[in-house]
């Protein structure tokens, strides 16, 4: 094979001219955070950055670790709801970045890859720090785009691709900038292959101050909607008689099948995102009454919110006057409807058991008992999806797509007399029982922790960021709060463990208010280094409080905690599952520059949640794994 000719110097795409046409684009859709890791291939984007912040276009904040880049890029797009990049040079620093970019394109989050490449005729010749980085993420993105030699040398609109991943990352249909895509927002790859010269010399340096200051203070255009009835409207409509309602229905009385809606034979699979902001609940929401309904509209359903539903699942269920579900990242836990404890409340017969209809908002990713219920064919079961989602394909779930709140209400009736007061008089109940529990140790719990946190963030308008493991479900039995938190967050795309501490900081750093994160002791270490900010790098009022218990604390409660009980296998267990640390968080905190606090019990817990101050303070809560099995066969099992 011949080798590519080298491009004489004059006839090389400028570095420059592409870095600053790439964030121009983004900036003008909505971009206003970006997450760099150093780099030399990657300089043109530095300095067009570095001039984008003086200037007051952009936040950059400076990472010397691609995931932690990545997950606190991830955790700022998640925060604003707007396109956040981060910015790697070449070679295995673009592989760093993959796990972030999965979680973003199961989450949904519009994340935008800006890869430094070597330029093409350096591809396959052995250059230093080169690979094949188009198209790196495979399927995990939405679009990738190659930028290497491209008309006037300016890549933009004009260039095959570069529309589809600005359309991806702001949810607008690509044929038509007015309309709202049907495809769901999430990342994409645009790598910038660059040519040398990477330095800017005195006119690029001018060029990028001008650049910057022409794109200071830039309004988006906010991005397109779907339309669909308010609440008030499906409410109104679900009070006609019979005849004069909505002709929008959905098959009860079997399992429904996909055939049941035509127009999902020729779906390409996983698509859109449920809307999380739509209409506004009617009825008497502090007592739970709902408006009169016929007769025929009264059902023993139920509402699920899993994650990302947003405060439309919780309006929904008190239109409606039906139990919320709702898992913490579902941000629709709160209210009068909410159940705090309910997936252990769906195994009891008089409750659980009674349920003939359910309506899903959101993925559900926490239980066992809300998947059996789900798969179970006994109970009808519908999905809001008003747009295709990623993470599904809506022909494998078992749920029957719903496009429209019309068609949800009127599949999911009001609950009959006592459906709702029953579950709440048993939630209460429960609480009570698992307060009980945890008093009974001797060290603090899972749940007691989780249920300070909430509380704590409740109180003081905290926002709330959620670990993997077992910590997110301790948070899912404390009783929902009252009032709705500012935000709560977790990384349920895959729900991995990595990347944790990132995202807080990012989402920190994007709403500029006090942040708690709730994590177990392994989450935390696994992200130890994201702790690593500079000195010249802003910093959020994050709160991190880590549930230590010397392990891997889940694996007890599952079936694996039942193979440790033979004590032939009991050290294979602790080793290949639990895997002890006895890791010293304190030096390792304090080695960051941070503040670390101890808190011995939950009474000592509640006194160090304090408005969280400027910067990072860790508190560490001790427990013990050995407590975990029968703390819930206790909870399961009541004597």
């Amino acid at each position: 094979m011949t080798p590519e000719a080298e491009p004489a110097p004059d006839q090389r795409p400028d570095a420059f001219l592409t870095a600053v046409s790439v964030l121009d684009s983004l900036i003008r859709a909505g971009m206003r955070h970006a997450v760099i890791a150093p780099g030399s291939r990657s300089a043109p984007l530095a300095y067009a950055l570095a001039a984008a912040a003086d200037a007051g276009a952009l936040q950059v904040h400076v990472r010397i670790d691609e995931r932690t880049a990545g997950f606190t890029a991830l955790g700022l797009a998640k925060a604003t709801g707007a396109p956040a990049a981060v910015v790697t040079t070449s070679g295995t620093a673009v592989g760093e970045l993959l796990p972030a970019v999965m979680e973003a394109h199961h989450a949904e989050v519009p994340l935008a890859v800006l890869s430094a490449d070597r330029p093409p005729r350096l591809r396959g010749t052995g250059a230093n720090q080169t690979t094949d980085q188009p198209g790196i993420f495979g399927t995990h993105v939405r679009v990738g785009v190659d930028l290497t030699d491209y008309p006037e040398q300016t890549p933009g609109p004009q260039t095959a691709g570069f529309t589809d991943a600005l359309a991806a990352l702001t949810g607008r249909d690509p044929e038509d900038w007015t309309q709202p895509s049907l495809r769901p927002r999430g990342p994409v790859q645009i790598n910038c292959a660059f040519d040398e010269p990477l330095h800017p010399n005195r006119r690029m340096r001018q060029i990028l101050r001008a650049w910057a200051d022409g794109v200071t203070g830039l309004e988006p255009e906010p991005a397109p909607t779907l339309p669909d009835p308010t609440l008030e409207a499906v409410v109104a409509d679900a009070a006609r008689p019979p005849a004069a309602r909505s002709t929008n229905s959905v098959t009860a009385g079997r399992r429904p099948e996909p055939q049941d809606r035509p127009e999902l034979q020729n779906q390409p699979g996983p698509q859109g995102q449920p809307a999380a902001d739509e209409g506004a609940a009617a009825g008497n929401r502090a007592s739970g009454e709902t408006p009169e309904r016929p007769a025929d509209m009264l059902r023993r359903s139920v509402v699920i919110a899993g994650d990302g539903a947003g405060p439309l699942a919780r309006d929904f269920a008190e239109a409606q006057g039906l139990p919320l579900l709702a898992e913490p990242s579902s941000n629709a836990r709160s209210g009068t409807h909410a159940i705090g404890a309910y997936r252990v409340l769906l195994g009891e017969e008089s409750l659980g058991g009674r349920i003939e209809r359910v309506v899903l908002f959101g993925r559900p990713t926490l239980s066992r008992p809300v998947t059996r219920l789900l798969a179970d064919p006994q109970t009808d079961a519908v999905i809001y999806l008003p747009r295709p989602v990623a993470w599904a394909d809506p022909r494998r779930r078992p749920e029957m797509p719903v496009r429209t709140l019309a068609e949800a209400a009127a599949f999911a009736g009001t609950g009959e007399p006592g459906w709702l007061r029953a579950w709440r008089d048993a939630d209460a109940a429960l609480a009570a029982r698992i307060e009980r529990l945890a008093a009974a140790g001797q060290l603090p719990t899972g749940p007691a922790v989780a249920a300070a946190v909430t509380r704590a963030c409740e109180q003081d308008g905290s926002a709330l960021v959620l670990g993997s493991s077992n910590l997110v479900r301790d948070a899912d039995l404390a009783p929902a709060p009252d009032r709705a938190l500012t935000g709560v967050w977790a990384n349920r795309g895959l729900a991995g463990i990595d990347g944790t501490a990132a995202t807080a900081t990012g989402i920190g750093l994007g709403l500029g208010v006090p942040v708690r994160l709730l994590v177990g002791d392994l989450t935390f270490l696994h992200d130890l280094g994201s702790l690593n900010l500079g000195p010249r790098e802003a910093r959020p009022r994050l709160q991190i409080v880590v549930f230590n218990d010397d392990g891997g604390g889940i694996f007890t409660t599952l079936e694996h905690g039942q193979v440790a009980e033979d004590q032939g296998w009991a050290d294979a267990f602790e080793r290949f599952f639990s895997t002890p640390h006895g890791a010293d968080l304190e030096h390792l905190v304090r080695g960051f520059g941070h503040r670390y606090v101890r808190a011995d019990d939950v009474a000592a817990l509640r006194a160090a949640l304090r408005e969280p101050e400027e910067g990072i303070e860790v508190i560490e809560v001790r427990g013990s794994r050995a407590d975990l099995r029968p703390f819930h066969d206790a909870l399961a099992h009541p004597a």
